[in-house]
C-alpha cells in the first residue's frame, strides 16, 4: 500500500501520497463498517445460539435416553468464540492495522522532528540533496521518508 523511500531516488510526488493517503481513508472506513456488521453478526449468532441451548438443549438433557452429543451443545460456545476471534483478526484487525500504519507513514512531519533525526547525525550530500529535492516539490517529508533517513544512516 505504502511507498518504499530510496533515498538515492526521486521522491515521490505531493499528488500521488495524498492519493495514497486518501485511498488508505476511505478503505480504513470500509474496515470500520465491515467491523460494526462483523460485531452485529457475532451477537446474533450468540444470542440465536443461547436461545436454541435454552430452549432446546437443557430441556433436552433432563431426559437420560437423549443422545449423548446434547451433552456437548454447552462446550460448543467456546468454538464459536474461536472461531469468530480468529475471522475477527484474520479479516479485519490486520488489514485495519496495516492501513493505520499506511496513514501514519504518509502524514507529513514537522520541521521540528526533522532537525531532530539531521543534527544527531552528520548530514551527509545524499540526504541534504534528496531534502532539497523534496523542498523545490513544495512539500515537506512525510513519516515514512524520516524513517529511510534514519535506516539509511544506520546503514551508512
Amino acid at each position: 500500500m505504502s511507498f518504499t523511500f530510496e533515498i538515492t531516488g526521486t521522491p515521490p510526488v505531493s499528488s500521488d501520497i495524498a492519493e495514497k493517503r486518501e485511498q488508505a481513508v476511505i478503505e480504513r472506513a470500509i474496515f470500520r463498517k465491515r467491523n460494526i456488521r462483523f460485531m452485529f453478526g457475532m451477537a446474533t449468532v450468540t444470542a440465536v445460539y443461547v436461545a436454541f441451548i435454552l430452549i432446546v438443549v437443557f430441556p433436552l438433557l433432563e431426559n437420560p435416553e437423549v443422545g449423548i452429543i446434547f451433552y456437548f451443545f454447552p462446550y460448543l460456545t467456546f468454538l464459536i468464540f474461536i472461531v469468530g476471534n480468529h475471522l475477527h483478526i484474520k479479516n479485519i484487525e490486520k488489514p485495519s492495522k496495516k492501513l493505520d500504519k499506511t496513514i501514519a507513514e504518509l502524514s507529513e512531519v514537522s520541521p521540528e522532528e526533522i532537525s531532530s533525526v539531521i543534527d544527531d547525525k552528520e548530514s551527509s550530500s545524499e540526504i541534504t540533496s534528496y531534502i532539497n529535492r523534496v523542498e523545490a516539490q513544495g512539500r515537506s517529508l512525510v513519516r515514512a521518508e524520516v524513517d529511510a533517513i534514519q535506516k539509511w544512516y544506520e546503514v551508512n
